[in-house]
């Protein structure tokens, strides 16, 4: 058993309750390291740039408990109930090669976000060296030092999750201590009055266009931590410490880190951490805060590298191989694309935008599919079957018709808003593109699961055997 709960966490075979690593404290801790990070600071410089400081609290915490509520419910449940991940757990809606081809497009967000948090790690050391020794590094060294923390990343993932458990319990504290520290300090450069009167710093002329771009950046938000939620949720004894902990750590704490980025932005000048913590809070305490933010990128980095070296070990060629294999192979893309680690560090959006057009309507998806046709009951041994006998095997290996309507509601999105420039169809200020594109999905798949339910496909039947069989031993 020993041996089995040791290789379950380095692949994609369910953990069994009896072998799960976090109660409430180790969940809040791990969510919060996962959930601090780059993007939280970069929002905040957006949310700056549309909302007044009011306006951007309120819809940054909507926006963060819509989108993370959403893909709680979606997977984290089904992660804890059942042990497996978030990639694994595709294999129910959209079948085996169906999740396969859906984890492609993952494996490349995860990319985008691994370079992102290295280039802050980078540019975090960079800083902190200035402060220190008056040098600057180069365009060359920003990037090796990136190539470097990417490196630890994938150090800290061939560990596994009990080095990050470790890593955890240290940064979190001192980020969140440091990060008072900068409040203060903030509010006595200059006043709490100032800051919560902000006005925002290049506006759209259409207000109610600012409350729902700011409204579509926090639910991108909330809804971009689909890739991680599920190992996360896994690894968690209880269903109320995988629920609450994503709420806290990814929700709350992140709005948090946002609002003091805004209130940089809109009295320093700057969101980017990098940029404002050594001014702002000395040498001493600015230097040291840069340091946990190092450590919260790097934890959190490595949490996407962990999230993603587990759905490669849903591939044939990974599965009987030892952990290194997958975390060395998803290193060479992290590597070679860090040598654009500008480029994508400051379009940082489009991969949180991208994550909203495609993770929310297949939260939906995943939601409708687990709690009305399934009503809360899967059978593992056939999500693990591949053979022809397995009930959840679909049509050609794919929920084809599933995967067809999760990308329409993608196109549906992205035609009424463009994430790459935030330009709107004329329908944006009364619909947002958020809503339109999941209502599309929930009706859809609606429709197309009375279909597979009346032909008895996807598995849909066992709910009937599972509370067949709990009445009969009653």
């Amino acid at each position: 058993m020993d041996n089995y709960a040791k290789e379950a966490k380095f692949s994609s075979m369910p953990l069994l309750k009896e072998e799960r690593m976090y109660g409430m404290g180790d969940s809040l801790f791990a969510n919060t390291g996962y959930g601090v990070a780059t993007w939280c600071f970069l929002t905040g410089g957006l949310l700056a740039g549309i909302l007044s400081f009011k306006m951007a609290l309120i819809t940054a915490l909507a926006g963060n408990l819509i989108g993370t509520l959403l893909v709680a419910v979606a997977v984290s449940i089904i992660a804890h109930k059942y042990g497996v991940d978030s990639y694994t757990a595709i294999g129910i809606f959209f079948g085996k090669i169906g999740m396969k081809i859906v984890f492609g497009i993952f494996i490349f967000l995860n990319v985008g976000w691994a370079i992102i948090l290295s280039s802050m790690c980078a540019r975090s050391s960079n800083s902190l060296m200035t402060a220190l020794t008056g040098h600057t590094l180069a365009s060359g060294g920003v990037i090796f030092c990136t190539i470097i923390a990417a490196l630890i990343m994938g150090f800290i993932t061939w560990k596994g999750p009990a080095a990050l458990k470790i890593m955890n319990r240290i940064m979190v504290p001192g980020l969140c201590a440091c990060l008072l520290i900068m409040i203060v300090a903030l509010i006595m450069k200059t006043t709490w009055h100032d800051i919560w009167n902000a006005q925002p710093l290049w506006p759209y002329p259409d207000q109610k266009i600012n409350v729902l771009l700011s409204l579509e950046l926090g639910i991108g938000a909330g809804i971009s931590w689909w890739p991680g939620i599920g190992a996360l949720g896994r690894l968690n004894k209880t269903k109320s410490s995988a629920l609450w902990g994503n709420m806290v750590g990814l929700a709350l704490m992140p709005v948090v880190v946002a609002m003091l980025s805004a209130a940089s932005a809109y009295t320093v000048g700057s969101s980017d951490p990098t940029e404002w913590m050594v001014p702002l809070g000395g040498i001493g305490f600015g230097c040291l805060a840069l340091f946990f933010v190092i450590l919260a990128n790097l934890t959190s980095g490595s949490y996407a590298f962990y999230n993603t070296c587990l759905g490669l070990k849903n591939y044939n060629f990974f599965a009987n191989r030892k952990w290194i294999w997958p975390v060395a192979l998803f290193l060479v893309p992290v590597i070679i694309f860090s040598f654009f680690q500008d480029f994508m560090y400051t379009h940082y959006q489009l991969l949180m935008n991208y994550s909203a057009a495609i993770f929310g309507p297949m939260s939906v998806i995943q939601i409708l599919d687990y709690f009305y046709f399934r009503r809360g009951h899967v059978n593992l041994r056939d999500l693990y079957d591949v053979t022809a006998s397995s009930g959840m095997r679909y049509q050609g290996g794919g929920n084809w018709g599933g995967i067809i309507i999760l990308a329409i509601s993608v196109v549906i999105y992205i035609i009424i808003l463009d994430p790459a420039t935030w330009r709107y169809a004329a329908c944006f200020g009364y619909t947002s593109a958020f809503i339109p594109s999941c209502v599309f999905a929930l009706v859809a798949y609606f429709l197309y699961g009375k279909w597979m339910q009346k032909h008895g496909v996807g598995g849909f039947g066992y709910a009937d055997e599972y509370e067949a069989a709990v009445k009969a031993k009653a």
